[in-house]
């Protein structure tokens, strides 16, 4: 039985993890990505912390490396589909499987309909399957739908989470706003170029695991100012008093059937002693309630790709979302054990 190939598309903070926990897995990376130009040229083991020479060189040709026979690409670099379809497209153009962590692929049929359609058709037409996953895969995807699954009749579900914006390099942070004036925040939100919102993702992802059908979708943000500094490491900058360290947004679905779904979902840099939450309601009958504690979702996010892997590669092909994917199991082995 071979190694799954792997390809690091993306050497940042989030992949760094990925890269640790897919050798531990058995995993055989065979290249890696990054359009840094102080990463182009070195070893992935020694950008990544490992402390050791993997003997992968990181390009800055993502052609070439994708021609090398991967099983999978792990994409780690931005969050909505308008920058990931390029990575997306030239891994199904060059036949390699490919799951990445930007939030909207979580489900992005609804807000992203022309480029997800294009994509599951690239992928269709070469044999390969494309996937967002992430924290969110289980704890605001599929535990949700677990949970619901125990009810006889739900009248509303209401999800609460944050995440420190500071675990997901400076790419996250500049998109949450981090270190804007509050005057330049309401600019960005009111522009219309303003992406889609996470949470809308989800809901979108739970509506249709449902069946539902939406009649109406609101989604309100608002900034997150801070009343003090507030060192904000992924930038390597302070943010100054008054001024932006995230936001939340608060997106709502009402359904045809009765049922409203809100979830009110904040990224921002954190305070000392801060952490973590996922916390679900649902009225109905009867009462039901979640909630996680302090949850460490930068590492959950990462282990929760890695898990997926053998998931990507056994499901058809296409942009195939987590809702349809098998409910997401722990992994013991070396993942190829798991391949059908």
């Amino acid at each position: 039985m071979r190694k799954i190939k792997a390809i690091v598309y993306g050497v940042g903070a989030m992949n760094a993890i990925i890269t640790r926990m897919m050798l531990e897995k058995g995993v055989e990376i065979v290249g890696a990505i990054s359009r840094s130009p102080e990463k182009v040229g070195k070893d992935l083991g020694e950008l990544t912390g490992l402390g050791n020479s993997l003997g992968v060189a990181v390009s800055d040709d993502p052609a070439a490396v994708l021609s090398l026979g991967a099983d999978i690409a792990v994409i780690a670099i931005n969050s909505y589909m308008e920058e990931a379809q390029q990575q997306l497209r030239l891994c199904a153009e060059h036949g390699v499987n490919a799951v990445t962590l930007s939030e909207e692929a979580i489900y992005p049929w609804d807000t992203s309909p022309q480029i997800t359609q294009e994509l599951d058709s690239i992928a269709k037409r070469s044999g390969v399957t494309l996937t967002g996953s992430g924290h969110q895969d289980t704890y605001w995807v599929n535990m949700v739908r677990l949970l619901m699954g125990t009810a006889h009749r739900i009248e509303s579900v209401t999800g609460q989470a944050s995440w420190n914006v500071d675990d997901y390099g400076p790419e996250v942070a500049k998109d949450q706003q981090v270190g804007a004036s509050r005057e330049a925040f309401e600019q960005w939100l009111s522009s219309s170029s303003r992406p889609p919102t996470f949470g809308r993702n989800i809901l979108d992802g739970l509506v249709a695991s449902l069946g539902l059908t939406p009649i109406s979708v609101t989604t309100a943000t608002k900034p997150v100012i801070t009343e003090q500094s507030l060192p904000a490491k992924s930038l390597g900058i302070t943010v100054p008093a008054g001024a932006v360290a995230g936001f939340t947004d608060i997106d709502e679905i009402q359904t045809r059937e009765g049922m409203r779904l809100t979830f009110e979902m904040t990224g921002r840099v954190y305070r000392e002693g801060e952490a973590d939450i996922n916390h679900w309601r649902i009225e109905g009958e009867p009462a039901l309630e979640l909630d996680n504690g302090a949850v460490p979702t930068q590492i959950t996010t990462c282990s929760q790709l890695v898990n997926r892997i053998p998931d990507v590669i056994n499901a058809p092909p296409g942009f195939v979302t987590v809702e349809k994917l098998p409910l997401l199991s722990y992994r013991p082995l070396n993942l190829e054990n798991y391949l059908s």
